[in-house]
Formats: C-alpha cells, structure tokens, sequence
C-alpha cells in the first residue's frame, strides 16, 4: 500500500464524516461496480497527469520544464494546475462560478492512491478558489476506486466517461486521438476499444483515427518537432483525407517510395499552408501522368530540415506575398489537371489563357527571366500549330 492511501485511509477512519450516503458506477472486470463516495481533502489527491484530456498540454509542459513533473511534489502541482487552467480560461471561470453558486455537483473518481481518473479541472478549480481565501472549498468529493486496478480497466472508465460521442466533453481532437492510442498501448485490441464507448464507436472508426494519429507522429517528426502533438492543432483533419488519398494511391499499385514520396509532398503542403479542400485536390492531380510527374517533382522541398526551417520558409513567403516553392509546384499541378480535364473543350482553355497573359503588365522586369523568354516562345510555337 502506498504513503498516500495509508493517508486516505487514516483521514477516513478518523473522520467517519467523510463518507457520503452517494454512489458511483464504474465498470471492473466487466462488470458493473458501486463506488463509495467520500468527502476528502483535495491535498489527499492530486493530478493524473496521464489524463487523456491533457496529455498534448502536458508534453508541452515537459519540454518546457526540460523533465517529468510529480504531481505529488507542491511545485510542480502548481504548475500542471495552471496548466489546466490555462487550457481554456474561460470554462475555467465558468467551472469556479459554478462551483461558487452550486459546490460540487457530481463526484470525481480517485485511484485507490489518490490520482485523479475523472475530475482534474474540478480539482484544479478547487485549489484556485483555496488560495483566493475561500477555505471551505479545501475538500473534493471523489469515488476510490479499489486497490490493483488494471490499466485497462483505469482506460475504459476514463475513456468511457469522457470520449463517449453521446457526451463528449473538452478533450481536443488531438487529445482524442492520443486517448485511443493509450487505450491499444494499454493491451486493448481497436474492438475492446469501441465496445467501451458508450455510443455509435465501431472497430474501424478506431482503426481510423489510429491510423490519422500514425499520420501526425509522422508529420511532427518531418516538421522537426517530434512527439510536440500541439503543433498539429488546428491541421489534424489534413490527415483525415491524407489517409484516405494515400489509401487510394496505393490501392491504385503505388510502390511503397511513391507512396512515401506522396506522403512527405503532403506534409510539406500541410506545413506551407495548404487547406483540406486543397489537399483532396491531389486525388484529382495524380490521375493524369503530366500532373503527376509535376506534383512530385516537389519532393525536392520535401526533405526534413532543422526544426523551425520551414516554419521560417513560410513566414518569408507570406510576408513577400508569395508562395513558396512546393505550393506553387502545387498550383501549376491543379492547372495542369483542369487543363488536361478539359482537354475537349478548347475554348475554355484559350478563354483562361487569354485571360491570365492578359494580367501581365508589358515591360515587367520578369519577362526578361530567361526561363520566361522560352515559355513565351513555346506559346508562339503553340499558337502556331493552332492556327493551320
């Protein structure tokens, strides 16, 4: 038995108080189980830091601390509360309010030792309102779970109460995803992990999403950053449909370079900018050979730098105003597919063209690039052919 359950122990035979005329279910070993809900003082709890919810939020919190925090040492508690805090201020004060207003509307659920499985916000909120003066709030109402749990078991009763689509809360999708993995490290097969969802979760909705956080490991590593999952906020449904173009690819006989190839020109795009309507473009692109061979002579930009390079290359480039060069290899691929789409309708290309040579001003000081010069004289051999 653990320091810290012997301390629970004692606090709850000494203050008998303490045990609530409440219950919790959860389930153990498959089957359902009543946990005992008692009134304890938060300082006999503390931080699950392997808390699904988080778990993007505290790798960035170790990198910056340069070492793993203990949830059990003063400080360091300190910071995994502010952590918490500071994911979404707003619900945070929103929680204190209401936790001001109401108290404590339904029970946590502690390990036997004390660490949190559902109820880390909560108790972050607490220790907040504790040390604004409010003294009474020093206490959390928690279920405790028995000793030897398994890690299992500990998975599905988070994951069950916390990522179920009828009642999902404040997770993340990248915290999501990061959960189900957790879930198949813990030793669950994809099915194990949809059956302990409550809601419409089936096997290959987990295979999916498995395969996407594949994906962004992949991409965080190419992007310098590896095992940073916060860089990949706000791009993780790139890889939803990057999945699925190169699932496609392959299905069509690509070898495993060109899918590899495909995959990093993908990554480079993502880091460059590109949207998701842009990256289902690809499918469109790899169709035609012309396209194809154009699209992937940007693997020349695709090689993995030092971290922070890239990001750079294309803070440069939006503030010239320009694009940078695995985009505009990507911009000439989708007017090449559209052309080659279209090849049956000349006119609508000759009306595209006309506009587009149109637009440039005479006597720019590009025309007098060299590569410039000799496209404009593959047009006039173009026009040419056309005209007998």
């Amino acid at each position: 038995m653990t320091t810290n359950a012997q301390k629970i122990d004692d606090y709850v035979q000494k203050n008998p108080q303490c045990i609530l005329p409440k219950r919790v279910d959860v389930i153990l070993m498959g089957k359902k189980a009543e946990l005992q809900v008692y009134r304890i003082p938060i300082e006999l709890t503390f931080y699950n830091i392997k808390n699904g919810r988080f778990a993007a939020e505290y790798i960035d919190l170790q990198a910056k601390e340069n070492r793993q925090l203990d949830p059990q040492n003063p400080d360091d508690s300190k910071r995994i509360r502010q952590m918490l805090l500071e994911i979404d201020p707003n619900q945070s004060k929103i929680l204190q309010q209401d936790l001001l207003l109401y108290g404590q509307k339904q029970p946590g659920i502690i390990t036997h030792d004390g660490s949190i499985i559902n109820g880390n916000r909560r108790r972050a909120s607490l220790d907040e309102l504790v040390e604004s003066g409010k003294s009474e709030f020093k206490y959390i109402e928690v279920g405790r779970l028995p000793p030897n749990v398994s890690h299992q078991d500990l998975w599905k009763i988070e994951a069950g109460i916390q990522l179920s689509k009828n009642i999902q809360l404040d997770y993340g999708p990248i915290n999501e995803l990061l959960k189900f993995k957790e879930g198949i490290d813990s030793g669950l097969t994809p099915i194990e992990v949809a059956k302990s969802l409550y809601g419409d979760w089936k096997e290959k909705d987990i295979i999916e999403r498995l395969e996407q956080l594949k994906l962004i490991t992949e991409y965080l590593v190419f992007l310098g950053e590896p095992g940073r999952y916060n860089r990949a906020k706000g791009v993780h449904e790139h890889f939803i449909d990057l999945r699925k173009i190169l699932s496609n690819f392959k299905s069509q006989g690509a070898s495993p370079d060109e899918t590899i190839s495909l995959k990093k020109i993908a990554f480079q795009l993502i880091i460059d900018g590109i949207t998701t309507r842009e990256l289902r473009k690809i499918k469109d692109i790899l169709v035609y050979q012309n396209s194809k061979e154009e699209l992937f002579a940007a693997i020349e930009y695709a090689k993995v730098e030092a971290p922070g390079k890239k990001i750079q290359r294309r803070i440069e480039a939006d503030q010239n105003d320009e694009f940078t060069p695995s985009r505009t290899i990507f911009n000439n691929c989708i007017d090449m597919q559209r052309a080659l789409s279209e090849a049956e309708q000349p006119e609508k290309l000759i009306r595209r063209a006309l506009t587009n040579l149109e637009s440039i001003q005479p006597g720019h000081k590009g025309l007098k690039d060299p590569n410039v010069k000799s496209m404009l004289t593959r047009i006039e051999e173009i026009l040419n052919k056309l005209k007998k």
